[in-house]
């Protein structure tokens, strides 16, 4: 027998959609001017989307679930609302559709569907639509649970950004240009000149930090990891704050030498100015996210 809405572990329950780029504005005259295969992937990955997002409607009301359906290029504030009220959360789309839902889920549980698995990296999300009916229906009967997740509080001159799942990004605007900022962590404090800056949390060590050198962490970890791109190093001065972890109870003080200084939450899609001498302070949120992920992909040191 189907479990009440009332007592089932899916409800209140969102569901988040990404846009398929090839039903974005103006992208049917660009697809039309490219080459067939670069056509041909965008075609396959909006229709795979369709598809997927079909199989999790169908498997959600097979479970009684009747979820609100948003876009996660339409996040306003009814819809925040609905995300920050909501039990169970599911997203449809790739990773980017997951971390931007992620910043207004607060008690719910977060579900990441890979709509297009064979163009999409979907690291963060832990299931498709060949596996989909089964996850769900194991979550619903609470033989699945979510892994309680790190993420970033940020807070930009005394007001808080949106917590971030993977990572923030400190950086000058034009990427060919220096990134010039204060840094400060416990008694020490240095003075950088590079390409960026990383802070990010154990979800996020597998992605843009450990390509700049950054070490691979346990999901189930309470800090954070910063470490700064391709660094300018002065002669006879050591830097002792290249890199390192903020301990949960830290704070990590950046102040930037930027006049045209930004920061990047989780990607390009929120971006906050950081102009010179603004002040921007990083620590463990003290609430984490509940991430249904398979922690052995965090595990691969």
């Amino acid at each position: 027998m189907p479990t009440s809405p009332s007592d089932s572990l899916l409800s209140p329950c969102v569901l988040v959609l990404k846009t398929p780029v090839a039903s974005r504005q103006g992208m049917a005259g660009r697809l039309a001017r490219s080459g067939k295969r670069l056509a041909g992937e965008v075609e396959g990955a909006a229709s795979e989307q369709e598809l997927t997002l079909t199989a999790v409607r169908e498997a959600l009301a097979a479970l009684s679930v009747t979820p609100a359906e948003v876009s996660i290029d339409a996040l306003g504030a009814q819809a925040r609302r609905a995300l920050a009220r909501a039990r169970f959360v599911v997203t449809v789309g790739g990773d980017g559709t997951l971390l931007s839902a992620s910043h207004w889920v607060t008690r719910a549980g977060l579900l990441g569907v890979n709509s297009a698995p064979k163009s999409s990296v979907g690291y963060l999300t832990s299931t498709r639509r060949a596996t989909v009916v089964r996850d769900l229906a194991r979550i619903a009967k609470g033989d699945l649970l979510p892994q309680a997740v790190s993420r970033i509080e940020t807070e930009l001159d005394g007001k808080r950004l949106p917590p971030a799942l993977n990572d923030v990004l400190v950086a000058h605007e034009q990427p060919a240009a220096t990134s010039r900022y204060r840094l400060r962590l416990g008694r020490r404090v240095e003075e950088h000149r590079c390409s960026g800056l990383w802070i990010a949390t154990p979800t996020g060590s597998t992605a843009g930090i450990r390509s700049a050198g950054g070490q691979p962490m346990s999901l189930g970890e309470r800090r954070l990891q910063f470490r700064a791109r391709e660094l300018y190093r002065v002669q006879g001065r050591s830097a002792a704050l290249e890199s390192g972890f903020v301990e949960e109870g830290q704070a990590l003080e950046v102040e930037s030498a930027m006049e045209a200084g930004w920061l990047f939450v989780d990607g390009a899609r929120t971006a906050v100015r950081f102009p010179f001498g603004a002040r921007v302070t990083f620590r463990v949120a003290e609430e984490p996210l509940l991430l249904f992920a398979d922690p052995t992909r965090w595990n691969q040191k």
